[in-house]
């Protein structure tokens, strides 16, 4: 299989298929820069066609595949996503765009009580057949040039939170315990559903899947979050949380968990205790970016979990070999310049090979 913006698709794919089996001999890099010669074409925003006319998007998708090279892990790829809630849209709720903004558009929560409202996928809403026509529209175009991947599936008490509001779900979890729970399972079976109809759209058993960090699996990928982990204790977390998040991980075959903020570290352990989670995205939240969080990063290794540097991380080369050598996960993630990406092949090169080459990026430069 081939793409035409991704010369070495194959070699890359392998690259992934390694670095699940926790088999990688070197850094996993996403790095991306524009083709010498081109006139870089940015990439479009995530959340355009959910209100937008969808062709202005595709053209300008395979204009920024096509004027940059996608170095060692990245692949070329749109994300077909209306919203951070996207999920919750296929349910039954309604999406609003605030002052008539492409950047996000949210859920408008409308669960009053969870014995008035049925969870299911509803292939027949609105927001599914937005979905497929625009999955269907982009794959017309984009098969063998670029991967099309699907939104993220932001279940369990997110989704929760989504459909009825925070305020309602933190008060029903204490005064009507067991309806929530049936209102998770009903959202776990949601998942199942709505993952295999992506699934189906998408091609996935030819094309595989990219995740939000443009991550690659040969199967399904996506990245378990609860956000709403920062406002309910570990006892809560285990009782209500845990059970839909291995159910989410049991169904995936590459998953990486969404740790977001300082009030959701309480939960690591019991996030790090489901042995098919592969990886923590460590966010620290709005004003804490610049703690240091190296206790917390070797903390998750010592965990068994793989990590994501990202690109706001702003490594340099040597401190990517740096935490290769010193961390004992093989699952380790890093976005960085194209300058950092060709800076660290030389780095391993030279200490592998006495100075000689190693396998490395094929892109042209």
């Amino acid at each position: 299989m081939e793409l035409e913006f991704k010369p070495d698709f194959q070699r890359a794919r392998q690259r992934w298929a390694q670095f699940w089996r926790g088999q990688s001999t070197h850094p996993l890099l996403w790095a991306v820069r524009p083709r010498p010669g081109a006139e870089p074409v940015s990439k479009p925003s995530c959340y355009v066609c959910a209100f937008n006319d969808i062709e202005p998007v595709i053209e300008q998708a395979i204009g920024w595949a096509a004027t940059h090279e996608f170095l060692d892990g990245a692949i070329p790829g749109y994300q077909v996503t209306f919203a951070p809630d996207h999920f919750a849209a296929l349910l039954g709720a309604d999406l609003r765009n605030t002052e008539g903004s492409a950047a996000t558009n949210w859920i408008q929560p409308f669960v009053q009580d969870w014995d008035d409202v049925e969870i299911r996928f509803q292939p027949d809403g609105k927001w599914w057949q937005r979905t497929a026509e625009v999955i269907s529209r982009f794959r017309r175009r984009c098969d063998g040039r670029l991967i099309v991947y699907g939104t993220h599936l932001q279940g369990s008490l997110d989704c929760l939170v989504a459909l009825r509001g925070a305020e309602g779900v933190l008060c029903d979890m204490l005064d009507v315990p067991e309806k929530v729970l049936d209102a998770l399972r009903r959202v776990d079976r949601a998942v199942d559903d709505v993952r295999a109809a992506l699934a189906e759209a998408l091609d996935v058993a030819t094309y595989g899947s990219l995740n939000r960090f443009g991550m690659y699996s040969r199967g399904l990928i996506d990245v378990p979050q609860c956000d709403a982990s920062c406002m309910v204790s570990t006892e809560m977390f285990e009782r209500f949380e845990l059970p839909s998040l291995a159910h989410e991980v049991a169904g995936l075959d590459a998953s990486i968990y969404h740790l977001d903020g300082p009030d959701a570290i309480r939960h690591l352990e019991a996030i790090c205790s489901l042995e098919k989670l592969d990886m923590i995205q460590w966010v620290p939240g709005a004003g804490q970016e610049h703690r240091d969080w190296a206790a917390l990063r070797r903390r998750i290794d010592a965990l068994g979990k793989g990590q994501i540097y990202q690109a706001g991380t702003n490594l340099s080369a040597l401190e990517v070999k740096a935490i290769w050598e010193s961390f004992s996960s093989r699952k380790l993630y890093f976005q960085v310049s194209a300058d950092v990406h060709d800076e660290l092949w030389m780095l391993l090169a030279e200490h592998e090979n006495g100075g000689g080459t190693c396998e490395r990026d094929t892109a042209k430069r």
